[in-house]
């Protein structure tokens, strides 16, 4: 029977408050504290510590925190580094795979410098769509609540609101771990709405943990681990699938003449101007990760970080 170990966490950084800097609507900024984060009932956690970061609104400084925390970022080529970090940020999707329901479930793990950063996903829906329009395309509605975290592409899977990372060595079947793992969000209106769950390569639960809330802005949730352990990552982004001609959560709230907000009813009925209460549709943008490590590599690895030239994580 396996031991359930307390999970310690610190919340670092406090965040800049008021909206980002990119023309946004208004978003909370959360405040950080220190607090304890459990891993759920059963799950495994072979290490003492976790850290974990999580921001809203102006998330920067909070996402520099957590690369600091991972290291160095690593040129895109087969194989792994030592130590230190890679990223996605979607923007070099090239456009035959930008706008489409068919984004390569394995394009980031391709034996290409470039595209080999060790991840492949998968989804209980159909597959992945990056756009260039916050998938404006998709709903005109989402022109509004969504925007892109770094220019220009955002990510989401179809059909579906969870996707699953899973982390090999890059440009190769062989099955990897690393030290840790944040997502960048947008439009997250309801606490729960978002959240990554951690798992190490026997499957045991390290933890799952939630981004806080920010309509029509970003939030961010990151965590990283002493050692490389993390093997799999489960993503949920929203209640439910974004789908074409969809409301978000967004569009139930409605500023009337006076100045004041209204929502909709509890019933689930339609209201006077035909809107029914919806969930909190939520994309991505950046993912943000440890160099994925063999496991027998990893255990040896030193823990300090690779040295080398940063570079913009897509080009």
């Amino acid at each position: 029977m396996r031991k359930t170990l307390g999970l310690f966490a610190s919340i670092l950084l406090p965040f800049a408050l008021g909206a980002c800097s990119r023309d946004l609507p208004s978003a909370p900024s959360t405040t950080a504290a220190a607090t304890s984060v459990r891993p759920a009932a059963g799950s495994f956690e072979s290490h003492s510590r976790a850290r974990v970061f999580t921001a809203a609104g102006d998330i920067t400084p909070a996402v520099n925190a957590f690369r600091d925390a991972l290291g160095t970022l690593n040129a895109n080529a087969p194989g792994s580094q030592p130590g230190g970090r890679r990223e996605i940020n979607w923007d070099a999707v090239p456009a035959q795979f930008t706008n489409t329901n068919d984004f390569p479930v394995d394009f980031f793990n391709q034996p290409a410098v470039g595209r080999a950063r060790g991840t492949v996903f998968s989804t209980p829906g159909t597959g992945f769509r990056t756009s260039d329009n916050n998938f404006a395309d998709v709903a005109p509605t989402f022109d509004g609540p969504f925007n892109f975290f770094s220019p220009i592409r955002t990510f989401m899977p179809v059909g579906s609101n969870r996707m699953t990372v899973d982390f090999f060595v890059p440009g190769s079947t062989e099955p990897a771990a690393s030290t840790g793992f944040g997502v960048v969000f947008s439009d997250v209106d309801r606490e729960g709405s978002a959240s990554i769950r951690l798992f190490d390569a026997k499957g045991r639960s390290l933890g799952r943990f939630e981004a806080p809330t920010a309509p029509g802005g970003f939030s961010f949730v990151g965590v990283t681990f002493p050692t490389s352990v993390v093997a799999r990552v489960e993503i949920r982004s929203g209640q439910a699938a974004v789908v074409t001609n969809g409301l978000d959560l967004a569009d139930l709230v409605r500023i009337s003449a006076r100045g004041h907000r209204e929502k909709d009813d509890d019933d689930g009925d339609d209201d006077d101007h035909g809107r029914r209460r919806n969930p909190d549709l939520v994309i991505m943008d950046d993912f943000i990760y440890g160099e994925p490590i063999a496991p027998a590599t990893a255990t040896t690895a030193s823990a300090s970080v690779s040295t080398g030239t940063v570079r913009p994580a897509d080009r």
